[in-house]
């Protein structure tokens, strides 16, 4: 059902669209442009990466280069396969490659999507000063932030709740025992949420993370030398927040197109423009955020293989 709808909006948007004169839109886009928005999505993970190492509980210390192959993991598979399928493999990520518990990889990936939410939250506020909207637009703004508001009230309430401590000999045994223990736990490692440095340091990558990936997209409307407002990257980037907050379609395909065409067609671009902006947008996003996690496990096989051959050639001293 929901390809369907992700198929129907692309659809939607080749409607009355002539191909070849969008493909010549395509051709013309300067490569320099077009590589520096690609440098603007890489970015994007190293910031990603090191939000993930500041969200860490203090007790545990994790190389930073463990933390960056888990985040690219889940990058890939969350721009690879729908949801929740990449926030699965991230966990296990960095279960396996940080060497962190189930409870401290979840509650990483909890405050992440806290700050991403704050970040969006920011974004979706700067849309609304200075982008004349539609009201049903508005309204949908105002509902994510009522989720969001909703989310990081749970959040705090359970980073700063007292954990249960359970007596000596006493054991959990209902399910309803066990999911309140590892809830427990879990919440114990929100200790982000507990120290206002930590957490504003937070906020400040999630809000890094947005620019970059803001001006990767103004880098690729340069690259096409179109005259848009100056609040034109800020719509798309709040219109696709919105529109991929569950990614529902492998890396989103159909939906980012959709959502992006629709934008530049609110900003006054014909048809062909509008759909040559969204395709150029959507790659130079996908060549970093899969790519990267892609070259990371081929680094590591090749580093697995090399160190399998090194101990077949090590002569035998007995």
């Amino acid at each position: 059902m929901l390809w369907a709808f992700a198929a129907g909006l692309f659809y939607l948007c080749l409607q009355s669209i002539d191909l070849g004169r969008a493909w010549n839109e395509i051709v013309r886009a300067d490569p320099l442009w077009l590589f520096i928005a690609v440098f603007f999505n890489a970015c994007i993970l190293g910031i990603w990466a090191s939000l993930w190492y500041l969200l860490l509980p203090k007790k545990i210390s994790v190389p930073f280069a463990r933390i960056f192959q888990a985040n690219s993991f889940m990058s890939t598979s969350c721009n690879t396969i729908p949801f929740p399928g990449g926030h699965a493999v991230g966990v296990m990520a960095l279960v396996r490659r940080a060497e962190v518990g189930h409870t401290v990889a979840l509650s990483v990936l909890a405050l992440d999507q806290l700050m991403e939410g704050f970040a969006k939250i920011f974004v979706l506020t700067l849309v609304a000063i200075f982008v004349p909207l539609p009201e049903h637009m508005g309204q949908g703004i105002l509902i994510f932030v009522v989720v969001i508001s909703i989310f990081a009230s749970i959040m705090f309430y359970l980073a700063h709740k007292k954990p249960r401590v359970l007596r000596e000999g006493q054991e959990t045994i209902s399910l309803t025992g066990k999911i309140r223990a590892f809830v427990s736990r879990w919440s114990a490692h929100l200790e982000v949420l507990r120290d206002v440095r930590t957490f504003s340091s937070g906020l400040s990558l999630a809000l890094l993370m947005m620019l970059a990936q803001t001006l990767g997209i103004w880098a690729v409307q340069k690259s096409l030398g179109l005259d848009l407002p100056f609040w034109a990257p800020i719509l798309v980037m709040g219109a696709l927040n919105m529109a991929t907050v569950l990614p529902i379609t492998p890396g989103n395909f159909g939906i980012y197109e959709g959502t992006a065409f629709l934008v530049y067609k609110f900003c006054g671009l014909p048809p062909e423009s509008a759909l040559s902006l969204a395709l150029l947008q959507h790659l130079c996003f996908l060549v970093p955020m899969v790519g990267t996690g892609y070259l990371v496990l081929l680094f590591l096989t090749s580093a697995q293989k090399q160190s399998l051959l090194k101990e077949e050639w090590i002569p035998d001293e007995t």
